[in-house]
């Protein structure tokens, strides 16, 4: 009993530490432009985005056979620069005594891998693999850390196509792996695993793994060439996850309504975007609407024709009231995206800022 009450204590505590919405895929480009975009036009992102958006799509067969994205916390970069300059004991020593000063930050990562992936026309084929992690150190009356570990496995179908001139629709059908991990343990705690006592890991931070089936839906419509308003519903009824172990489910994926708005100013052969979302209508959790508001902009180009999408160009955006901003270029057979954003970790914007940078590297052929 001791033990499950720990386990509870601890999933609470961590709960209520990670205030982020949890993606499964998240899009470097988007968050370079705030989050935003869901009724954006086509591009390279859609199948994570907006599924309406691929009945645009006018490559006839695209293989995608590599794409990278990484987004790392700031403080996770200090950290790593700090262990860089050790070269000695002393360099040890300084940075022991200076260790106070990563209490109450968090160290966060974030790695995504898609390979062999596709698009046919309207359809779009993705395998993926994906983690997220984080560890936060804090000192109270007695030191203590909290982290959390998610990673998801699997693979996704995408298509889109128009309902009628005006109007574009789409969906995913989504297979996942979960496997999770989150729990806080004090400095105390680590005295419970000294013999005889029969205390392990597992009591503290439950391993959860389950295997999950989802879907979204998504609505484009379009009543003037460059003015569009957008809608997604994602993981519709709640992706659940079921494993071997009833009592180690992960917790499912709370579904979402999202709706967007984008308009497309002309400047000759250049474009400036400006588009807006909501991204949680029902709004389960009570959260600040200033944290669901996602505002954004994108100013570029398109080079190689025939298609709506920018080929270069620069991002910008206001995502849980912090700015972010971006920039990407695709050369034909690669495609390299990087952005600087912020996510909010308390419950109203200015409380608990984390700054992070996201990078993306994606090789495609097109036929």
């Amino acid at each position: 009993m001791k033990r499950w009450l720990l386990a509870g204590l601890s999933c609470i505590a961590s709960s209520a530490l990670s205030q982020e919405r949890l993606e499964v895929l998240e899009s470097t480009r988007s968050l370079g432009r705030g989050s935003a975009g869901l009724a954006g036009f086509e591009t390279p992102e859609s199948g994570r985005i907006n599924p309406a958006a691929l009945a645009e799509s006018r490559s006839s067969m695209q293989l995608r056979p590599l794409q990278i994205d990484a987004m790392v916390g700031e403080n996770s970069l200090d950290t790593i620069a700090d262990l860089v300059k050790i070269t000695n004991v002393d360099d040890s020593l300084g940075f022991l005594r200076a260790f106070d000063d990563k209490f109450g930050k968090r160290q966060y990562l974030r790695g995504q891998l898609t390979t062999l992936g596709f698009r046919w026309r309207w359809f779009e084929f993705q395998p993926f693999g994906s983690n997220a992690s984080w560890l936060e150190l804090r000192n109270p009356t007695t030191p203590e850390a909290s982290f959390a570990s998610d990673t998801f496995a699997g693979a996704q179908l995408s298509f889109g196509f128009p309902l009628v001139p005006q109007l574009l629709v789409g969906a995913t059908l989504r297979s996942i792996s979960r496997i999770s991990i989150a729990g806080t343990m004090g400095f105390t705690d680590i005295f419970e695993f000294v013999p005889p006592s029969t205390m392990t890991f597992d009591d503290y931070a439950p391993l959860e793994k389950g295997q999950g089936y989802g879907a979204d839906l998504g609505m484009i419509w379009r009543p003037t060439p460059l003015l569009r308003l957008g809608l997604t519903v994602q993981n519709i009824g709640d992706t659940a996850f079921e494993g071997s172990d009833p009592n180690k489910n992960p917790p499912a994926l709370k579904q979402s309504i999202k709706l967007g708005t984008f308009y497309r100013w002309k400047f000759g052969a250049w474009d400036l975007d400006l588009m807006g979302d909501f991204v949680d209508l029902m709004n389960r959790e009570g959260q600040n609407l200033t944290r669901l508001t996602r505002l954004g902009a994108e100013f570029g180009r398109t080079l190689y024709g025939g298609s709506k999408d920018h080929d270069f160009g620069l991002t910008a955006g206001l995502n849980e009231g912090y700015l972010s901003a971006g920039a990407f270029i695709d050369a034909w057979v690669m495609r390299f995206d990087v952005s600087h954003y912020a996510v909010e970790l308390g419950e109203l914007p200015g409380q608990r800022i984390d700054r992070r940078w996201a990078v993306s590297l994606q090789s495609n052929i097109s036929f």
